[in-house]
């Protein structure tokens, strides 16, 4: 009679876990920090993700577009980001963790060309992991 109880208990006791996993940035960037300079152009500052593309010259002299993903708004602003700091047209140079799929990565670090350096939240970009 009670089986079915404590079947239902461990499902709700391992839902906390399933939605940490979904969050995981190791689901889409590896550990791997790259370094890019670019143009931003196309920037969403939307939920879930806050999101831009960061047009990029590569070693053989063409453009590619680079996504990067940022964390939602709502963390943002919970966080102090400057989003006056990050406009389309604007230079910057870019490290953060490289994404599985091409062209993709997590932002990490922007470094302004006045030298300003705009970051999420320093937890959740550190140079040492």
């Amino acid at each position: 009679m009670f089986g079915w109880i404590r079947y239902i208990f461990l499902f709700f006791l391992a839902c906390p876990f399933l939605a940490l996993s979904h969050h995981s940035v190791a689901l889409n960037f590896t550990q791997e920090i790259v370094t890019v300079e670019g143009r931003i152009k196309d920037i969403k500052w939307i939920n879930p993700h806050a999101s831009f593309v960061l047009e990029v010259t590569n070693e053989a002299g063409e453009k590619e577009d680079w996504l990067v993903e940022l964390l939602a708004v709502i963390a943002l602003r919970r966080s102090n980001f400057n989003f006056d700091a990050l406009t389309n047209g604007a230079s910057i140079k870019l490290s953060g963790r490289n994404g599985i799929k091409k062209n993709t990565m997590r932002f990490g670090e922007a470094i302004l060309s006045d030298g300003t350096s705009i970051t999420e939240n320093a937890f959740f970009y550190r140079r040492d992991l």
